[in-house]
């Protein structure tokens, strides 16, 4: 019978028909237990009070297997092994690896390195996890718990009502409790399964780690037949939980399952759904698609033009491979590996374990911590905050009575009277002398309790201590100072609202009173409770959890980081809200106001919409479900935040594991440690704040190398792209480009030991393909500039111009190997920093030695005869030299102009996220702001419509129909002549070296001017949402190619005379155009950005109007 039920339990089903269609599993199968009496469910569990014999207990562990909730098992070694290996750059790198040894001259050097690349990159992350791995399982196994039953000897036994000596108390481990077994707990103990509560004496049990709630629950072996089917399972009273701890009293309880059937396995199975990808799994993936979309594009361009030029298909065939493997950058994995692993090791010197390597990434680019609040803002702890005569002033002889009772329910008290106790040791407070009689202990029907005591005055009295509603009803007289006049209704009143007041704000409320007693028989319990009446009401306790006092000072750390931090709890809203008001979160005023705050149920009644706005609008989320943390999790993640989770218990599991970060301590639960990311050794969020940081330095380094090799890359394919279509041979051999690759790789190894600088570290990145491939667009070309330098320099001034001399073409390509590997290596400390790098910003001491010693090594390979014959190269002319010095100054120059046009640098703002709180919502106003007169708004939230890219296709669409007008009907399009009244231009044609930075960008890159002037004219004056790389700086760049540069400056300068109403003609335009584009370029910028806010400023009133959904009233005469 035991074992088919079991088996039911585990399953699910078969289910008797008491069982509601709404119910199932582990809910269903307690609900059913606890319906039933005590004597049935022993005899259903086939168990006797006097518990299981040691050998019954052992065929039920070997049939029904231990006692542990399946969860995620540590994985072993070669499984680990397995995992970390094929990841999106390793197979790319091994498909690239194939192809250069299937292709008809196979290149076993480049598959050799390729392959060394994997297998560094693969067994540093490997060493790093298994790392973490062994310390998680040590940190599990270091904490053990057991569980204290009765084994029942081998002898015939009648069933008695409690304990005999046919049974003795043992100590097993918790795995091997099973069910059937009578568990005996007392205070500190750790239930080990679920369990029906068989006898009790004042037992209070912690369920914070299952609901959140702080303060304890009841467990008494009854339940009131109303509450059997309509209580939540929480809340039933005879049902004790595995996961749960015993506070005060004791109990003996039967386990009625073990395993998977406790009720905490169907919240741990959820999860074992599949984790969902983060932000940086996602980014890792898109630059991946993204450089093989490069792959499929330029190797067969670059196939096709050598092969036609060269004539030899062969060559051409391993050239185009080589020129994959310079896309791709073949150290990323072990870079990036490399990276995490230092991320991982900083932060265990900062109390955290790093499980899995990835969230590092994540910890920096979250932007808002979900947070419990039990044992991470508060101290878990019920704390004695003030004692208060009925006047409301702090009283201590309130502190004594309360004391005096606490002191003497012994082992039979509860939190509060620990708690009273506690404060007395801290508070050092004198307590009279006074000899105890007799003891009325707390019981749950009477919520009071009392004692009787004899002063040295030989005076009697009882104290009494209880809950607010039952000690005033016992309560005749009021203390007023030496007087004791009336408890009348208004004093009542009185108290009451202050109760409430106090109850509203999270406290627990308790009374204290006396009475004057004659001697009485201390052994006749019912005239002593008989004495509770007629009372003088002493005064008020206050209790509640204290906030953590690093707590407020951490919430402010992380807001002025950039990280948004939110509450989840089960615990009351009232509780949540008082202690997120003492750390200022949400508000700095004292009401609850000030903090937006909405509850479990509440969110159970929202639509999608209502739901999304509540995640974004309020900081206190109260009374949640464990799926609902979950739940708010993903849709924060779905509103583009990188979220982060702190929690230790088992409600905290799901969300635990659908956060970008999941971070658990050492202390908490398994389940939530198993579904944690990060695991703290000491809890508290100015950990969290510090392992930001970590993040954040972990994740610029290994975006900044990312950046800085694919540009650099792009340049190069770029360049051997031109030169394949230039040069009668190829500009570089296949070997070559590798070498100089793998030479540039090295150099970046000392990245991860890099610094960052402080703006960087101030607010939360993250990670944009579409901002890294405008980088690459940007800064890949300057590099080519370079490279074109060269190139000219080779076919010019060396005459290198054909294939028919080996030597001179050896020599060309050693030319650039040693520009190409220079710049590349140089561009490493001009593009880490946004600020004037050595001047204001320098890298780390082993950076710089990286760099420089990598530049030595490969300035040394052309003169060094054995390297130089196995690279097929010659010695470098003496006189280039001193070219290549030249073209490397012209370089950090061209780069730092490069820099200064991109105001908002995009290597360090371009992957800030983004806000998605409406305008309305993302800055509130100040709490005691007063509108200004006349100005009220109506309006329902809506979103706001995305702003256009870089690349708008309505762009595209306006230049497209303007070119085709002016090349059809000129006549139409450029205004031949000025209208009457036109005024003259404020900035003259030939003033253009002022500014100095204006005309070097506008020299440089007129293309990157042209766009930031038409987006003056076309989308905002003041430059808001403005890109560098956009359609119009594009556009000007493919009109260039085919000879038509002058076309879109004469058309955008017939706009602006016609929008000013300026001065000139069509011929003028073109003229100026001809002559000198820079100078036309700069007028028009400077007389846009002059003239475009005057206008803008003019037509305020005109303009005037609201969007749909939005009324505004007129402006006000003078406004």
């Amino acid at each position: 019978m035991f074992t088919n039920l079991l088996r039911r339990i585990q399953a699910g089903r078969g289910l008797s028909p008491d069982v509601t269609a709404g119910e199932h599993g582990s809910d269903a199968i307690l609900r059913r237990f606890a319906r039933m009496d005590s004597t049935e469910v022993l005899a259903e569990l086939d168990a006797h009070r006097d518990g299981l014999t040691a050998d019954e207990a052992k065929a039920r562990l070997k049939s029904h297997g231990p006692n542990v909730v399946t969860s995620s098992k540590p994985p072993s070694w070669w499984w680990l092994l397995l995992s970390v290996i094929p990841n999106p750059f390793n197979l790319l790198l091994g498909f690239i690896a194939i192809i250069s040894v299937a292709s008809p001259e196979r290149s076993w050097e480049t598959f050799g390195v390729l392959m060394a690349m994997i297998t560094i990159s693969s067994g540093v992350r490997f060493w790093q996890e298994y790392r973490s791995l062994v310390s998680v399982v040590e940190l599990q196994n270091s904490v053990t718990t057991n569980a204290r039953v009765r084994r029942r000897r081998a002898v015939p036994v009648k069933a008695t009502t409690s304990g005999s000596s046919t049974s003795v108390e043992v100590e097993v481990h918790d795995r091997e409790v099973v069910p059937g077994d009578i568990l005996m707990l007392s205070p500190g103990d750790a239930i080990a399964a679920d369990c029906l509560i068989l006898e009790s004496n004042y037992l209070r049990v912690s369920q914070s780690s299952l609901t959140g709630e702080s303060m304890p629950t009841t467990k008494t072996p009854t339940i009131d037949a109303a509450e059997k089917d309509t209580v939540p399972v929480f809340d039933m009273k005879n049902i004790a939980f595995m996961g749960t701890s015993v506070v005060s009293g004791s109990a003996t309880a039967l386990v009625l399952c073990s395993g998977d059937a406790n009720f905490i396995a169907s919240i741990m199975k959820q999860l074992n759904e599949k984790r969902e990808v983060n932000a940086f799994q996602r980014g890792i993936r898109n630059v991946t698609y993204m450089l093989i979309g490069f792959m499929l594009t330029m190797v067969p361009i670059v196939l096709g033009i050598s092969g036609y030029v060269t004539g030899d298909w062969a060559q051409a065939a391993l050239f185009s491979v080589s020129v994959a493997v310079g896309l791709v950058p073949e150290m990323l994995p072990a870079i990036v590996n490399t990276n995490l692993a230092r991320g991982a090791h900083l932060l265990a010197k900062k109390k955290a374990i790093v499980k899995r390597l990835d969230a590092i990434q994540n910890l920096g680019a979250m932007t808002v911590l979900c947070s419990d609040k039990t044992g991470t803002l508060t101290k878990d702890e019920v704390h004695l905050d003030a004692f208060v005569d009925c006047a409301g002033l702090s009283n201590s002889d309130v502190f004594q009575l309360a004391y005096i009772n606490a002191a003497g329910q012994a082992a039979q008290g509860n939190a509060m009277d620990a708690a009273i106790v506690k404060h007395r040791e801290v508070a050092d407070v004198v307590i009279p002398q006074h000899e105890m009689i007799a003891v009325v202990p707390f019981t749950f029907e009477r919520r009071r309790s009392s004692c009787i005591v004899r002063g040295y005055t030989k005076q009697q009295m009882v104290i009494c201590k209880g809950a607010f509603d039952e000690v005033l009803g016992l309560c005749t007289r009021v203390r007023r100072g030496p007087k004791e006049p009336s408890l009348d209704a208004a004093t009542r009143n009185a108290l009451n609202a202050q109760a409430d007041k106090l109850a509203a704000t999270g406290y627990r409320v308790l009374l204290v009173a006396t009475k004057k007693v004659q001697l009485i028989d201390a052994n006749d319990e019912e005239s002593l409770e008989e004495l509770e009446s007629s009372m003088t009401l002493e005064g008020l306790l206050t209790f509640l959890d204290p906030v953590k006092e690093d707590a407020a000072e951490s919430v402010a750390a992380l807001r002025a980081a950039g990280v948004e931090t939110k509450v989840l709890t089960g615990d009351s809203l009232a509780v949540a809200i008082n202690a997120c008001q003492a750390i200022r979160l949400g508000g700095s005023g004292p009401e609850s106001d000030d903090v937006d705050a909405v509850t479990g149920p509440e969110l159970a009644r929202m639509d999608s919409d209502e739901f999304d706005d509540a995640a974004r609008r309020c900081s206190v989320f109260a009374k949640l479900t464990p799926s609902q943390k979950g739940l708010l999790i993903r849709r924060l993640r779905r509103l583009g935040h990188c979220v982060g989770m702190l929690g230790d218990g088992v409600n905290d599991c799901v969300a635990l594991r659908a956060a970008d970060v999941g971070i658990s301590v050492d202390s908490g639960f398994r389940a939530a440690k198993d579904s944690a990311d990060v695991i703290l050794t000491r809890k508290g969020l100015d950990v969290v704040e510090s392992a930001v940081r970590v993040g954040r330095v972990t994740q610029g380094n290994s975006i900044k190398y990312i950046k800085m090799v694919a540009s650099s890359n792009f340049g190069n394919v770029f360049s051997i792209l031109v030169a394949s279509a230039w040069l009668p041979f190829t500009p570089m051999s296949g070997l070559q480009l590798l070498v100089q690759n793998l030479l540039y790789d090295v150099s970046q190894v000392a990245i991860p030991w890099d610094r960052m600088d402080e703006e960087y570290l101030a607010e939360p990145k993250r990670w944009a393909t579409r901002d890294l491939l405008r980088f690459i667009v940007v800064l890949g070309p300057t590099s080519s500039v370079i490279d074109m330098a060269t190139f000219c320099t080779g076919w010019f001034l060396y005459g290198v111009q054909t294939a028919d001399d080996p030597e001179a073409v050896a020599l060309f390509r050693t030319h650039w190997f040693l520009q190409g590997l220079l710049t590349q290596t140089l561009i490493v400390h001009l593009l880490r920093t946004a600020k004037i790098p050595v001047l204001q910003s320098r890298a780390a001491p082993c950076l710089v030695f990286a760099t420089c010693a990598v530049m030595a090594v490969g300035f040394a390979i052309p003169w060094i005869p054995p390297f130089r014959a196995v690279l097929g190269m010659a010695q470098p002319a003496s006189s280039f030299v001193g070219i290549l010095a030249a073209l490397l100054v012209a370089y950090c120059i061209e780069v730092q102009l490069v820099k200064m046009v991109l105001s908002n640098f995009p290597l360090f703002t371009m992957s800030a996220p983004q806000s998605t709180v409406p305008a309305q919502d993302a800055v509130p106003p100040p709490q005691n702001s007063v509108p200004p007169p006349q100005t009220t708004i109506t309006a329902t939230p809506q979103a706001q419509p995305a702003k256009p890219g870089p690349i708008d296709h309505r762009d595209v669409e306006e230049w497209t129909q303007r070119f085709n007008k002016v090349l059809e009907k000129p006549g139409e399009t450029l205004h031949s002549t000025s209208p009457a009244g036109a005024e003259g231009w404020k900035n003259s044609f030939f003033a253009c070296f002022n500014p100095i930075p204006l005309c070097a960008v506008t020299c440089c890159l007129p293309c990157i001017t042209f766009g930031k002037t038409h987006h003056r004219l076309r989308r905002d004056p003041n430059l808001e949402g403005y890109q560098p790389v956009n359609t119009s700086c594009l556009l000007l760049l493919a009109s260039s190619c085919v000879g038509l540069f002058c076309v879109p400056l004469a058309m955008q300068r017939a706009e602006i005379r016609e929008k000013f109403n300026l001065e000139g003609s069509c011929m003028s335009d073109l003229a100026r155009a001809y002559c000198c584009g820079c100078c036309d370029l700069m007028q028009q910028e400077k007389e846009v950005a002059e003239r475009t806010p005057l206008v803008a400023a003019q037509g305020v009133k005109e303009a005037y109007q609201a969007p749909d959904g939005m009324a505004y009233p007129a402006p006000a005469p003078g406004n």
